[in-house]
């Protein structure tokens, strides 16, 4: 008979320095700088402060001596005169519940900070965001999905360490909490924090731990990470097993699922992987009337842009590339994670149509901005790509003919996203 796991009263687990880092050891530079560099100065004062004393409290007895009374009725009275000011509900619930003291209630502190990263995200201020992000999960350290949320967050904007450190915290949190869906997210969003860095087989492994977790939830869980897998293979160049488990990832989602147009994008991808571009084409023009967010359309204009170019169709290439680089000159947080691989694609498309002087722009970009976000997976293609260009050997091999199945699939693909043309689709940034 199995042992009955011992249960104790302490809220978090005894832990190593690598599971205390985000709560006791602070990095370099001043605390909140971020913050004065993005925001104007009739913001940014508020803003800081704020940030100082939700740091404060989850400091402990530590931070006591910044939460004085007196301090708190000061910027209290500062929010009240801007009663029409979008940070005026969040500021002064925060403010209420550090006077609290004792009984102040960390849940609607964290919560708080998370309404405060959401419109600084709307300002434009993405450190700032992540920065109160973290308090969130600082304040609330019990709660596991506000460290998966941070995690989350840091890793799609690039700052990889940082976010391993708390997708960890989550996960250990969440199995001390006994939460086993935010257990799973978290592996979940691990798994892909090491595809992202080109470390596939760690991704496969934790990956394949989120899976079999995920027994104990939905088949929509189940559809998640098989569908996260399905790029894990096609990064591993396995394209057979990435067409199984895209096969499973159809039957778990459903044909009327909301990430169905993200999985018909991805198994497009796979299809351009094995130079079938005749396949991926006109699933991905038929999934672009759907969008309407600049940023899905610049995903999936580039991918258009690849294929039509892989299969010589200039007329289209010259359309997406147009369409592609116009957003790409608009782009800002929203669009900093995937935009080294939307050029990327854009720079093969390109290359392989013979437009070099295109080519060169879109891959040497491409490539800074991937390395600045830790995106491993894409500097490796666009230096196998560059180097090519280099030597005048970019050649597009093109597959010979399809599977029926495949074909069926594409048509059931065109024939399903023709019908969502007139509704709203959303293909990027998964929930893990």
């Amino acid at each position: 008979m199995k042992k009955p796991r011992r249960m104790s009263e302490a809220l978090l687990p005894r832990s190593p320095l690598e599971f205390a880092h985000p709560l006791h050891v602070r990095g370099p530079g001043a605390e909140g700088a971020a913050i004065l560099a993005e925001l104007p100065p009739a913001d940014a004062a508020a803003v800081l402060r704020l940030l100082r004393l939700v740091l404060a409290f989850s400091r402990g007895p530590e931070g006591a001596a910044v939460l004085r009374r007196d301090a708190l009725e000061r910027w209290e009275a500062h929010f009240h005169a801007r009663p029409g000011h979008p940070l005026w509900g969040p500021a002064i619930t925060i403010l209420a519940q550090l006077g609290a003291g004792e009984g102040a209630d960390a849940a609607m502190i964290a919560q708080s900070c998370v309404a405060v990263a959401d419109w600084l995200l709307e300002a434009g201020a993405w450190q700032s965001a992540l920065l109160f992000a973290e308090a969130a999960a600082l304040a609330y350290p019990q709660n596991a999905r506000m460290a998966w949320m941070a995690g989350r967050m840091l890793r799609n904007y690039g700052r990889m360490r940082e976010a391993e450190l708390w997708l960890r915290r989550a996960y250990r949190v969440a199995a001390w909490t006994r939460d086993v869906e935010t257990q799973d997210l978290a592996l979940n969003s691990l798994g892909n924090l090491f595809a992202q860095q080109g470390c596939f087989k760690k991704a496969l492994a934790i990956l394949k731990r989120a899976l079999k977790l995920a027994q104990r939830l939905t088949k929509e869980r189940r559809g998640c990470i098989s569908h996260d897998l399905l790029l894990v293979y096609i990064g591993m160049g396995e394209y057979g097993r990435a067409e199984r488990i895209a096969t499973e990832a159809i039957k778990l989602y459903g044909m009327e699922h909301k990430n169905l147009p993200k999985l018909a994008h991805d198994i497009a991808l796979l299809w351009m992987r094995q130079q079938k571009f005749l396949l991926a084409l006109p699933v991905l023009v038929a999934l672009l009337p759907s969008l309407t967010l600049g940023h899905e359309q610049l995903r999936v204009l580039a991918s258009i842009a690849c294929a039509a170019g892989a299969a010589g169709d200039r007329d289209r290439f010259d359309t997406a590339w147009a369409g592609a680089w116009e957003l790409v000159s608009q782009s800002g947080a929203e669009t900093r994670y995937f935009l080294p691989e939307v050029l990327a694609d854009l720079g093969s498309g390109a290359a392989a149509l013979n437009e070099r002087a295109k080519a060169l722009i879109a891959l040497a970009r491409s490539f800074v901005v991937a390395c600045e976000l830790e995106r491993h997976d894409v500097t490796t293609r666009t230096e196998a790509i560059l180097e090519k260009i280099m030597r005048n050997e970019y050649l597009v091999e093109r597959a010979g003919p399809s599977s029926p199945a495949a074909v069926a699939l594409s048509d059931t693909f065109v024939r399903v996203l023709v019908a969502l043309s007139g509704t709203t689709v959303v293909i990027g940034g998964g929930a893990t």
